[in-house]
């Protein structure tokens, strides 16, 4: 039984995927979440019907944390990029995830970064999530983030235009954790393969999935309301409170 729940009082919600983006020590409320989550009582949940979890490891020795919180749920997952030792987030994380997703047979794919993210629940309700409280016509979803990363104006233009981000923190597209059809995270990530990297940020992917977001939304959209995932660095206010399984229901 789970030691109750982690409920972000702030916005009413339930993540269940945390993710402490950035190689950097701003992120106070991580350890809190982290060790909660480590401290639940392992589960058996097994294959999940609807939905397959991969992540991208080439076999870095700072490599694994996400899988470790996947494997205390009992939940099998898929590790794609071992083949590239020598790892270029933007040439080689599209590559890995399109590898990965030919062995996905579940209509929806879960995705989260193996160096600092964790599962804290069934991905059974991520996917419960986006189908009752996104539009009918979005089919994939990205955490959003506080901080606009490759800080370019025409990346983060786009994002704060967009209707959600008036109303929210997270306004940016975030790539370390995102849901969505299996079909249509294959398109998404074609089109990023294809993309050349942002001159702000060669080495990273997030520039080019910022680049070809405009092309897919609303069909990809991004989980303002931290309903889904919750990236915590730079989240300096804790809002965070465990509340019993009864309460919580």
């Amino acid at each position: 039984m789970q030691l109750g729940r982690m409920r972000n009082m702030k916005y009413g919600s339930e993540p269940l995927i945390f993710h402490a983006q950035g190689y950097h020590d701003y992120k106070p409320v991580w350890p809190k979440l982290r060790d909660w989550v480590f401290a639940q009582p392992p589960q058996q949940l097994g294959p999940r019907p609807r939905v397959t979890i991969i992540t991208c490891n080439n076999g870095h020795e700072a490599m694994g944390l996400f899988e470790s919180s996947v494997e205390r749920l009992g939940i099998p997952y898929i590790v794609a990029g071992r083949q590239f030792p020598v790892w270029s987030n933007a040439e080689h994380k599209p590559l890995a995830i399109l590898e990965a997703l030919e062995q996905v047979e579940t209509e929806y794919v879960l995705c989260a970064d193996s160096r600092d993210a964790i599962l804290a629940g069934d991905p059974e309700l991520l996917v419960d999530r986006l189908l009752a409280e996104f539009p009918a016509g979005t089919g994939m979803v990205f955490g959003a983030c506080q901080m606009s990363w490759p800080n370019a104006p025409e990346l983060s233009g786009f994002e704060l235009d967009l209707p959600g981000a008036a109303a929210s923190e997270y306004k940016h597209l975030n790539g370390g954790a995102w849901i969505g059809r299996r079909d249509l995270v294959r398109d998404f990530f074609v089109a990023a393969r294809d993309a050349a990297p942002h001159p702000a940020a060669p080495e990273s992917e997030q520039g080019k999935l910022r680049i070809v977001f405009p092309d897919f939304h609303p069909r990809v959209a991004l989980d303002y309301g931290v309903r889904l995932f919750h990236n915590v660095g730079f989240v300096f206010e804790d809002t965070y409170q465990i509340v019993e399984e009864a309460e919580a229901a």
